[in-house]
């Protein structure tokens, strides 16, 4: 996809979460690249964003800020019990702030 396009995606989605509170705002942006970007999408946004993020929304390059980060970890070691099938309490990557790109 060309860059001057995914710039321009990623400013209409900003606009249309400006007027939310800040919080509420980077959670949405970042939800919204996580639940309908493919992946080649948000790599491609990731190196517009290493390069410079030149044309972007100042709150686009702070909600994708915390996103590209990752999860974050208390530290604690994640165990699987293979008989449930699925572990219990699981969140979404951009629940933390992170992000699966790059």
């Amino acid at each position: 996809m060309e860059r001057a396009h995914l710039v321009q995606m990623a400013n209409q989605i900003t606009e249309y979460f400006e007027v939310y509170p800040k919080s509420e705002a980077l959670d949405g942006i970042a939800k919204h690249i996580h639940n309908t970007w493919e992946r080649r999408m948000r790599d491609a946004m990731k190196g517009i964003i290493d390069a410079g993020g030149e044309g972007l929304k100042p709150l686009f390059l702070e909600a994708m800020q915390h996103y590209f980060k990752g999860p974050k970890s208390d530290g604690r070691r994640v165990i699987v019990d293979p008989r449930k099938k699925a572990p219990e309490g699981a969140q979404p990557s951009f629940a933390d702030g992170g992000g699966d790109a790059g």
